[in-house]
């Protein structure tokens, strides 16, 4: 007897998210796909600037590993280069 009522709940369960899924107008369906749409525009947009300032964070490690306080012109010469490789990177 247990059978039947995992049966018949199943088909109860099943129903009724079909009966509420055909309830939903053309609005509604636009609202929900919207709504998803923007969810995974607001990830996608999240990842790639986590991304960007990832890249700007390594490039500026880069810079303060290979400067020295005391030796100006050989800062600006690792700078320069860092520079070059930059545009080539973002």
């Amino acid at each position: 007897m247990r059978m039947d009522e995992r049966y018949s709940n199943a088909a109860y369960g099943s129903a009724g998210l079909v009966a509420f899924f055909a309830s939903l107008s053309l609005q509604d369906w636009g609202f929900i796909i919207g709504v998803a749409f923007s969810i995974i525009l607001g990830v996608l947009t999240y990842r790639l600037n986590k991304r960007e300032q990832e890249k700007r964070t390594r490039i500026l490690l880069e810079i303060l590993e290979r400067t020295n306080a005391g030796n100006v012109p050989a800062t600006a010469h690792a700078v320069a280069e860092i520079a070059k490789k930059a545009p080539k990177e973002i």
